[in-house]
């Protein structure tokens, strides 16, 4: 069960590390903000004024994740199909050495 803060308790003081860390673990881990928050025990609120001082906002920075996700796939997909390639062209190559083995007198 939590406890709530008495009234008058200032909030905690962040160093600017620690909210360059949190905002870096969006931005470039691609993580949820909510999830962050959750994570770091710090409010939303605090994690999103974080990022609008660094000149980030919540749908850009969730934009930014899809597109970053996006582009390891498409990276994926391509190392993927360059290896197939890879195994046809061994195939080809071994095809055309027997064909000429074949046609010789």
């Amino acid at each position: 069960m939590e406890t709530k803060k008495k009234k008058g308790t200032p909030p905690p003081r962040y160093d600017e590390a620690f909210k360059a860390g949190a905002v870096r673990m969006v931005t470039e881990q691609g993580r949820q903000p909510t999830e962050v928050a959750k994570d770091l025990g710090i409010c939303i609120d605090t994690l999103r004024s974080w990022m609008k001082s660094s000149g980030i906002q919540m749908g850009q920075a969730s934009r930014q994740n899809r597109e970053q996700q996006r582009i390891r796939e498409l990276e994926a997909e391509n190392r993927a199909l360059r290896k197939q390639l890879g195994e046809k062209d061994e195939v080809i190559d071994i095809l055309k050495k027997s064909v000429g083995i074949l046609s010789k007198p």
